[in-house]
Formats: C-alpha cells, structure tokens, sequence
C-alpha cells in the first residue's frame, strides 16, 4: 500500500508511488556499491600510474611531510605549500604509517572516501523521506553511477574528501531542521574538516541551504535561534580549521600564515573573478558529467513531473544544490570536478522523482547502456584513423577494448529488466565496467605517456650519488613520491642553463620539449614520453661544454601551474 500523505507546515508531501516502496534492501545496495567501487580502484591501481600534475603534487607533497616528520606544515620541493590544507595528505599519512609507504593506499584512501560519501548520501535520504525506505539505496546507487562522480572514485584529488565533509554538514543541517540540537555538532564538524580538506570553498556549499533555511524548513521554528545555532555551529568549524592553522601558521612563518589566512579566502575568491572561463562553461558540460542518467527517458520524464516548491525536502535541496551551482558559474575559475560536492543533491533529487512519478521501464530507457557501443564505435574509428594531433598510442590500441564495450552494450540491451530496482543498479555497475574497460584498455596504452617512474628513479639514483638536480621552468613536485626523493630539485630558468651547467659539472638538467630538443638535449641520459611531449634528462658537464649556447626562444616547456589548485 502507498504509504499516507504528511502534511507539513509548509505544505503536503506527495504520495510515492506503490513502486517506492519496492526495491532490494540497503545491504544489497551496500554490496553493488563494493563491488563498483572495487571494479575501478583495481582499474586504477593496475592500469593507471599517477597522473601528472596533480596527483603526482599532491602526493609529493604528502611524502615531502611523511619523510620530513611536519605533520602541520605542507612542502612542495623543500617549501611551504599554501595552496591546500592537510585533511587529505593526513590520511595518506595514516596509511603509511600503518602498511609503510607504498603505492596503492593512495587509490584505496580515495575509494573509500568515495564509499562514504555514497553511505552519506543514502543515510540522508532515509531521513528526508523515511516513510520510502528504499531512497537510500537508489539515491547512493545513483551517486556511483554517475560519471564524474566514478571517473574520480579512485582518484587522489582533494573534492571527493570535500563532498564527503559537505554530507556530513548537510545531514546534520537536515536533522537539526527536525529538532535534533545534537546534530548541529555534525554541521560544525562538517564545516571545520571541509576548511582543512579544501579551504573556505565549503561554506559555499553548506551556507546557502543553511541560510535559506525559512524557506525549506520541515517544521515550525524561531528564526533568531536557528541562525545563533547556526553561528555557533561556524563557529565551531574555524575552531577545528584553526587547531590546525595557528600553529602551521607559527611553524610556516609569515608568509606562509599570510597565504593561508587570506590567500586560501578572500584573495582566492579575488582571483576567481579574473574571467579565465565563461559563466556558461559548466552548462553543455553537465550533460556528459551526468551520464548516464541524462541519457535515460523516465529520469527526465520523472523530473519534469517533480513538484519541488511543496516539499520541504525537495526545497532543501534546491538550497543546496541550485543557489551553490549559480555561484560557481559566477565565479570563473571553473574546473569539472569542483562540482562533486553537488552531486549528491542530484542524486537525491532523481531518486525522489523516480520513486513518485517514476513510470513502467520502456525499450526506450535502454539508452544509458548503448554509451559503451558508442566509445567502442569510437576506439575503432580512432584506431583506423587516429588523428595526427592526438597522441600516436591511439593507433596502437588493441582491439579488445572496443570488443568488450560492444558485448557491456548489447548484454545490457537484451538484459529483461522490468523495474526501476533492477535497474539502477545495473547502470550502476555498467558505468563502473564501462571505466574499467576503458582504464584497462585505453588508460594502460596510454600510461607511458604518463608514467614519470623511469625519470623519477633516475633522479633519485643521481641525488643518492651526491649529483645536483636541476629543473628548467616551474617543477611541481612530479618526481618527488615515485622516486622518494628526499632534497629539492632546484628550479632554474632557461637563461640560467649555462651558468648553472658550468657551476655544477656534476649535476642534471630536466627539461620537456614538444618537438626535437635544441643542442643542449641532444645527447639526454635519459628520455621519455610526459604529457604529450618529451623529457629529457641531460648531464650538466655536456650542456657546460657547447661553446654556443642555443637561443632562449627555443625552449618551449610550457609545463605550467594546473587550475585545480
């Protein structure tokens, strides 16, 4: 039987359809999420070495603080690193210090905060709508299998930790909604451990909800004791934020307590405005990011029919989601992942609308598994005629990705499923088999070109020998986890080549070329693929003995700063 109406100050909830009662139950679910996210942790771990810049800094950065003993100060090659707080580079460090250093706890770290947000997700669906119990399982199953959200599961990137922190918030916002005053205390941790996971970015998505509260809240309520509450709750997380910065400020010295007082806030939110990327960038991106699902008729179908402004819940998450998506497109520094922490509210959102206005599955809502017939149509064509300004592994694919992607498409298709709780797990599990099929065939051709191992050992054979290290340009730690470096590479520009070659006979040069190198890389010790071009690693005494040193316009490493940061 349909379960009774609720009626609410703010208006009736709409009855759920008799289908919403139906479903497999939250272990069920709990399994189907392991085995997603265990599909692509292994994809990661045995296809994909990390990726430069980012993960390769990021994890630099952790082992530059692990081999140093400062757990309170972040280093980038021998300084301070303003740019992130620690939360993240804290649990790599937990992981170390229990199983020692190795390669993959960072990818299992990463997977298992992707898990929690997806328990997160699911827990605060049960108290939106607990008389629809099976919301849980659906919104966390749609979490995991959307896009953006998988491709970064296994990723050692700081906004899956973020969208873990900013649930922690919102479920506890939601609860204190309904009375609970204990559960303020979630908010403000929710708040302080998202400032050390990403900085201040947090209240960007925990303020408009918890501001707009009149407008969403489930029952009656005295406004001048929500907002105390809710400062007090702020307050609480600059307390946690500060346990740590204050004496990281003291330990990093002025500069540093300078950059991570006002650079990681106000300067940053300055910075953002300098129009590096339209408004609009995010828009014909959200289609792709929200794959499959944006693909899938009755999902559409089902939110178009979505009544959001009489329902407490569903206005909860217009707060959330809708206030801190225009904010984002207003600011222009924009990359795809900063949107993560959203996601959930997505979800919710389409689990809500699937269980009141969800329809009886038609062949047509077979769309979502003909993506992978797609990818396979394109692995064929590009193999056949891989274009000459794509990297050239592209022509030596193998075949069996695209196989396999065709058969994950076809079984889909054929597959008999008659409700919604057979398939959104489904989907689920195809997006996390469609990325493991691509990381294993795809990502694994593609991983020399990414790989800096070779290089990174070889720098750490010349700095056991007593052989200075140099870098021409801006190094961004890329070398320093996988060879376990333990001194700075120092930095040079490529006017200072010369100089430094003659001053340090002993020594390497670093540099990466696009096309062939000039004289001074011509005979490298070392050379291989990185990031669509080439590095290579040469001995200072060879670069000191060209009586012409070749022109500065020659040098073309272009190896600049990630906007992630």
């Amino acid at each position: 039987m349909p379960a009774s109406p609720t009626i609410f100050p703010c208006g009736p909830l709409e009855k759920p359809s008799p289908a919403a009662a139906a479903g497999h139950s939250i272990p069920f679910y709990v399994l189907t999420w392991l085995a997603g996210i265990g599909l692509l942790t292994f994809a990661f771990l045995y296809a994909l070495p990390f990726i430069p810049i980012d993960e390769t800094r990021y994890l630099g950065v952790a082992w530059e603080m692990f081999a140093r003993g400062d757990f309170l100060v972040p280093y980038l090659n021998g300084h301070p690193y303003h740019h992130k707080p620690p939360l993240l580079f804290w649990i790599l460090h937990a992981g170390w210090a229990i199983f020692g250093v190795n390669d993959w706890w960072p990818r299992v770290a990463s997977a298992s905060l992707s898990f929690a947000g997806v328990l997160l997700t699911a827990r605060l669906a049960r108290r939106l709508w607990p008389e629809t119990p099976a919301l849980g399982g659906w919104a966390g199953t749609i979490l995991l299998g959307t896009g953006l959200w998988a491709v970064f599961t296994a990723a050692v990137m700081f906004d899956t930790l973020l969208a873990a922190c900013v649930l922690l918030a919102m479920n506890g916002l939601w609860d204190a909604a309904r009375g609970q005053r204990r559960a303020w205390l979630w908010v403000g941790a929710g708040i302080g451990l998202g400032v050390l996971a990403k900085g201040p970015v947090v209240l960007l998505h925990v303020l408009p909800a918890a501001l707009l509260w009149p407008w969403w809240r489930p029952e009656a309520g005295l406004p001048g004791r929500w907002y105390r509450r809710l400062a007090l709750a702020a307050l609480g997380g600059a307390a946690i934020a500060l346990t740590w910065a204050v004496p990281a400020a003291i330990r990093g010295g002025p500069e540093y307590a300078h950059m991570i007082f006002w650079g990681q806030s106000a300067g940053r939110i300055v910075e953002s405005f300098a129009h590096r990327r339209s408004w609009w960038w995010y828009l014909p991106l959200l289609p792709l990011l929200l794959a499959p699902w944006t693909l899938w008729p009755s999902a559409w179908r089902a939110l178009a029919r979505l009544r959001p402004l009489r329902e407490p819940a569903l206005r909860f998450l217009l707060a959330w989601a809708g206030i801190s998506f225009l904010a984002f497109c207003a600011i222009s520094g924009k990359q795809a992942h900063y949107l993560l922490p959203l996601f959930p509210a997505v979800s919710l959102l389409l689990a809500r609308a699937l269980a009141v206005h969800g329809e009886h599955p038609s062949r047509l809502d077979r769309l979502p598994v003909l993506l992978p017939l797609a990818a396979a149509a394109a692995l064929v064509f590009l193999r056949l005629h891989p274009p000459a300004h794509l990297p050239p592994f592209l022509a030596n694919l193998p075949s069996w990705p695209a196989a396999a992607l065709a058969t994950l498409a076809i079984t889909g298709w054929l597959l008999p499923w008659r409700t919604r709780s057979a398939w959104l797990p489904t989907f689920a599990l195809g997006t996390g088999l469609f990325l493991t099929i691509l990381a294993l065939g795809l990502g694994r051709a593609a991983a020399p070109y990414y790989d800096v191992r070779p290089a990174s050992r070889f720098i750490a054979q010349a700095q056991a020998e007593g052989r200075p290290v140099a870098f021409v340009g801006q190094y961004h730690d890329q070398f320093h986890f996988y060879g376990r470096l333990n001194q700075p590479i120092e930095e040079i520009s490529w006017s200072e080549l010369h100089v430094w070659a003659k001053e340090h006979p002993e020594g390497i040069l670093i540099d990466t070329f696009k096309g062939m190198p000039p004289p001074e890389f011509a005979a490298p010790l070392l050379q291989q693929p990185y990031r669509g071009q080439i590095l290579f690693i040469a001995s200072a005494r060879e670069i000191a003995a060209l009586s012409h040193p070749s022109s500065p316009t020659l040098q073309p490493n272009d190896d600049v700063d990630d906007a992630s940061e």
